[in-house]
């Protein structure tokens, strides 16, 4: 018998409370209830194709909220949708210059220029990549000859953003399917110049691997402050092909062939983290259905293939590949993408290894062919939400339903000097006796982009105890800060040692930051007001506003109020470049506070 519309109503919000009321979350597609009309038609499996086409979601208007860029229509047009604040989208694509481009494969987003907003590399398939500069206002210009990256014309895969050389700008690592079609391009890794441009060093560097590459990894596995280098090959065999692991030590790669990473499988999609919750870096690969391989570490540098015991191998021919905590539970899940055969595979931890697979029972078994993933919590209620790129099919945005009472944290790391999102900082996020590591990743799973926001489950708790991030090193340094009782409900800014009051980010703490901390001192904590916690205890009070203004009189910034300061106080006489008493001017009322505070 027929539902009538107020019985169908009546059902699925039954249906929806009883999930959210479960033990395991459930996924809703939304998409074209949100606004993403968008199928994607090219990227077939076999023949001359590219394999699948990638997504971006990430917040590309620095509004707060991720936006979606989406490739592979019949039209060939990339495509913007700009999140309106509320996971509903607005297609934004007249206007923002994102260009018509054939056979478009992946993509990846960072800010190459250090301006502060995210720029987009695209490669295609055997047609040349394009670097689309971000001008702000959702507006974006071919940068590809200015920035030196014209003639990468190969089998264009996935690709990945991070500093290697820990000069405090990102790098672009390019991967290659290297072989298709009678092209023979390899990989590229592209170091940042500083000054907009790039140079190919990667046969410098010994990484332009000749193999058929689908994905490379630039992530921090060793947890020193650098970015490592991982790729994922296909047509793996012994002594021919296999998955490289090549260990950044000072800016010098060197492969490493006894850490037991290094695949002989039809490795395509990767992601890195931690999912058995040890404090180190693991690595997930799909595969051929002969089986998807999980490579666990106990010490970041040695791998042992736990897959098995585990239970993540799956049966299917496999690609995006995704560790995060689907139902806010503390504990790590992990999904991978399917092709038609078997599901999209979701596994969730219940008490360790072995997970559980859940799809069927949490509402996300796509049947069709799925290739590319990008994670976010589009709607901002605490919880990962997945943008999927099946082929032939309009793409899916699963909005997750966590079980009633859970929470989530979300952190904003703030970026050092050029690398403004952070790329390659590192979280240790502990509740409740577990530790939750997270990682600030451009370019990851396959061939996309998520966002560069971090998150971790907390359960039934409402904070973490406690935060550790600890930034990429730039030369010698690397910066380290510890917050305590991090709350949920709200993106939590996590700013560097160095930026502690300096709300512009101009180089300097004055009189107006001095203002904003007294107006955020015994309020509510915010976004706004994290930059003047200098305790890291996720209040401002008294003691953080005192910090403030003494750091605001330390003109040298080196942490003591003294001769050198005055100096400086006095080179600004007249003149408001050092002002500390908010007049607009350097007089004797400046002097007078400065040695007060002496």
């Amino acid at each position: 018998m027929a539902l009538s519309a107020r019985g169908a109503m009546e059902f699925m919000v039954g249906a929806i409370t009883a999930c959210a009321a479960a033990d395991v979350p459930f996924f809703y597609d939304e998409a074209l209830k949100r606004g993403i009309s968008y199928v994607v038609i090219d990227g077939a499996f076999g023949g001359n194709s590219q394999y699948g086409c990638g997504v971006a979601l990430c917040d590309l208007d620095q509004d707060g909220d991720d936006d979606i860029v989406a490739m592979g229509a019949s039209t060939n047009q990339l495509t913007l949708f700009e999140n309106n604040g509320a996971g509903h989208f607005v297609d934004r694509t007249v206007g923002s210059g994102l260009p018509v481009a054939a056979r478009a494969s992946g993509i990846v987003a960072g800010d190459y220029d250090g301006d502060g907003d995210l720029d987009l590399f695209v490669t295609r398939w055997l047609q040349p990549a394009m670097l689309l500069r971000n001008e702000g206002a959702l507006h974006f210009v071919n940068a590809t000859a200015q920035a030196l990256l014209t003639g990468i014309s190969g089998p264009g895969s996935g690709c990945a953003f991070g500093d290697y050389d820990a000069d405090g700008d990102i790098d672009l690592a390019v991967g290659m399917r290297t072989g298709s079609v009678s092209n023979f391009m390899r990989n590229r890794l592209y170091r940042n110049n500083g000054n907009g441009t790039f140079t190919d060093v990667a046969a410098a560097l010994g990484v332009d691997d000749s193999f058929p590459s689908f994905q490379c990894l630039l992530q921090d596995f060793d947890r020193d402050g650098d970015s490592d280098l991982y790729v994922s090959t296909d047509k793996g065999f012994p002594g021919i092909a296999w998955n490289r692991f090549f260990r950044n030590q000072g800016g010098v790669f060197t492969e490493d062939p006894d850490s037991g990473s290094e695949l002989t499988i039809d490795s395509m999609g990767v992601c890195a983290g931690d999912l058995d919750m040890n404090g180190h870096i693991d690595i997930y690969c799909t595969n051929l259905p002969t089986g998807n391989a999980l490579l666990a570490s106990d010490d970041s540098l040695h791998y042992t293939r736990r897959d098995g015991d585990a239970g993540v191998r799956g049966s299917s021919t496999g690609w995006a590949p995704l560790i995060f905590d689907a139902d806010n539970d503390v504990d790590q899940d992990l999904f991978a993408c399917s092709m038609t055969g078997a599901p999209d595979y979701l596994w969730l931890t219940e008490q360790g290894f072995p997970l559980i697979e859940s799809q069927a029972a949490c509402g996300i078994g796509d049947p069709d062919d799925s290739y590319c993933l990008g994670a976010s919590d589009i709607d901002s209620d605490g919880d990962v939400d997945l943008l999927m790129q099946s082929r032939g099919v309009n793409l899916r945005m699963y909005v997750n339903t966590t079980p009633l009472g859970n929470h989530g944290l979300t952190l904003r790391i703030i970026g050092v000097g050029k690398n403004t999102y952070a790329v390659g900082a590192l979280a240790d996020i502990e509740v409740n006796g577990k530790k939750v590591l997270r990682e600030v990743i451009a370019g990851s799973s396959y061939k996309s982009q998520s966002s560069y926001l971090l998150h971790s489950g907390l359960g039934l708790n409402t904070t973490a105890e406690r935060v550790t991030v600890r930034w990429p090193r730039v030369g010698s340094v690397r910066e380290e800060r510890v917050l305590t009782n991090v709350p949920s409900g709200l993106v939590v800014a996590v700013y560097p040692p160095s930026r502690i009051g300096d709300a512009l980010g101009d180089g300097r703490v004055d009189p107006a930051d001095l203002v904003a901390c007294t107006a955020c001192v015994g309020g509510a904590f915010s976004a706004a007001c994290a930059v003047f916690d200098v305790d890291g205890d996720c209040d401002i009070d008294a003691a953080d506003r005192a910090q403030i203004e003494l750091r605001m009189i330390d003109l040298d910034r080196d942490g003591v109020i003294g001769a050198r300061d005055l100096a400086l106080l006095l080179d600004g006489w007249s003149r408001p470049a050092r002002d500390i008493t908010g007049d607009a001017t350097v007089d004797a009322a400046d002097v007078a506070r400065m040695m007060g505070a002496w």
